[in-house]
């Protein structure tokens, strides 16, 4: 009878186990399957919130002044910055407009247009020039982009470091474009 008793426990234990792993497997799907549709990663702070781009990493900025940055997860780079001013968004632009030229002398526009960010309107500057340290200007031109906007009686500016345009095309114009497309200020800025 011991033994009879014995091989029912164990039979039990088998199905338990088999019932367990049905679980963990199970499990692990859902875990799996979520990972390819989940809600995408968002940053938020005290003053502005943005969905942040596939494969990009927000960086710590605590001892700056800057509002945000994000460098591709598979860089040591910040790419990206969020700052803020008090001068107009058309002034931010103005500065790139009649100082880059004289700078660089390969300065050349590509875009200058009007762009709807957190519901206001702000402006979108996309650029080419040579490297800032190509003093005999014989180096690859580099592509960058500013998107300003004014909220809440305060400027904000999205700007992305200058990448090569293979670089600017494959990973910064697209992370530029979701953070115009969900960034939201919050509050005003206290300085």
């Amino acid at each position: 009878m011991v033994v009879t008793n014995c091989n029912m426990n164990l039979g039990g234990i088998k199905i338990l186990n088999n019932k367990i792993i049905l679980l963990l497997v199970s499990l692990v799907m859902v875990v799996a399957c979520s990972g390819c549709t989940s809600l995408e990663d968002n940053f938020e702070n005290s003053i502005l919130s943005f969905n942040i781009p596939e494969n990009w990493t927000v960086v710590d900025v605590s001892s700056t002044d800057t509002l945000a940055s994000l460098k591709p997860t598979e860089l040591n780079k910040t790419l990206i910055s969020i700052t803020a001013t008090d001068v107009s968004p058309q002034q931010v632009i103005d500065g790139y407009l009649n100082n880059y030229p004289s700078k660089y002398t390969r300065f050349q526009v590509i875009k200058n247009e009007p762009v709807t960010v957190d519901g206001v309107n702000g402006i979108i500057l996309v650029f080419k020039n040579s490297a800032r340290n190509d003093s005999l200007q014989r180096g690859p031109d580099y592509l960058s982009s500013v998107v300003t906007f004014s909220k809440n009686n305060q400027t904000y500016i999205i700007s992305s470091d200058e990448v090569s345009e293979n670089e600017y095309q494959s990973k910064v114009e697209s992370a530029m474009k979701k953070l115009v497309s969900s960034i939201k200020i919050k509050g005003y800025l206290t300085g």
